[in-house]
């Protein structure tokens, strides 16, 4: 770690919950990432059902069963699946948690670079749904002969024109202001009911932060400890890699909430940092040695857990 960044990081102060909240509302709005999507599956029809229920002897009240209404393997659409989860996870890896289904808070100042990004995904996936269409009637006739006497042309759409796009936008989170002309109380009530969601946000961004570090921690230590017969096993550079940019991700979105949190989580890349993965794939005893060393930072990590106040556990929303 360069002197600079050390010297920043010692220059920030911790701020309270309240105190986050305050300025993570400053800085911070609310964005919404939506998509439209063909389904692929449908359920049976009843006779269809009752059928199905007979071959077994069963009654079809207590039978469910659907059918895939294409091959969701196929190249062309495996393309627009890849980018709905790019998208997403370049959605979540610029926001963070907000106490209000499918809303995540961004900066302020980084909207711009996040429209640009989502406008290329856009693209993107209009070129692929266009490249699907292309395909769409041989899809229906595999599918003709795959379903059989299942096989209905009314579950599919004429055309998968406008069928695959992704949205975005980004709502307000805050008391309205006609609220402050026709009704003050109001407005004050309203003022602090958002404040409060905005200090559950900076506990639900703690709670996501650490159980990331355990997750990585969990799966680094798993990975460096040996077999049950001895042998090592398979060990990628990005068990290790991972931390640092874990590590550059928390400094970039970090809350400034939870010191002990901050110093785990730096300890930890510190820790992983220079290490010689083809080293450890040779050596038990370094292997054993950063075992050790993560193990301590679990330990840790568990404790701080433990300790946080039951206001800390927080519902996380749901993703998109």
């Amino acid at each position: 770690m360069s002197e600079n960044i050390e010297q920043n990081e010692e220059q920030i102060t911790p701020q309270s919950t309240e105190e986050a909240a305050v300025d993570m509302r400053a800085n911070m709005g609310a964005v919404k990432l939506s998509f439209r999507w063909v389904g692929t599956q449908k359920k049976l029809s009843d006779n269809q059902m009752q059928q199905a229920a007979s071959s077994f002897n069963a009654t079809a009240d207590l039978v469910t069963a659907s059918k895939r209404l294409f091959d969701t393997k196929r190249e062309s659409y495996r393309a627009l699946t890849t980018l709905k989860s790019q998208a997403t996870s370049y959605w979540r890896a610029m926001t963070l948690p907000f106490p209000q289904d499918g809303l995540r808070l961004i900066k302020q100042n980084e909207v711009d670079k996040f429209e640009e990004k989502m406008r290329d995904f856009q693209e993107r996936l209009a070129q692929a749904a266009s490249n699907l269409q292309l395909e769409y009637e041989e899809i229906k006739q595999n599918a003709r002969e795959k379903l059989g006497d299942l096989y209905n042309p009314n579950d599919y759409p004429a055309s998968l024109e406008n069928m695959f796009a992704i949205s975005w936008e980004y709502p307000s989170i805050d008391a309205p202001d006609y609220l402050l002309r026709y009704n003050p109380s109001l407005y004050r009530q309203e003022q602090k009911r958002v404040q409060e969601k905005f200090e559950t946000a900076v506990l639900m961004a703690e709670n996501a932060f650490a159980e990331k570090l355990e997750e990585l921690v969990d799966h680094l230590i798993e990975r460096l400890t040996d077999s049950t017969d001895g042998g090592v096993k398979v060990f990628r550079k990005s068990a290790v890699e991972n931390f640092k940019e874990f590590y550059e991700n928390f400094r970039h979105m970090n809350v400034n909430s939870n010191q002990e949190l901050e110093r785990l989580i730096k300890r930890a890349a510190d820790i992983t940092a220079g290490v010689d993965v083809k080293a450890l794939r040779d050596r038990r005893d370094l292997r054993q040695n950063l075992t050790t060393q993560m193990s301590s930072v679990k330990s840790a990590l568990n404790q701080l857990i433990t300790d946080a106040p039951a206001r800390r556990v927080v519902p996380m929303t749901t993703p998109v």
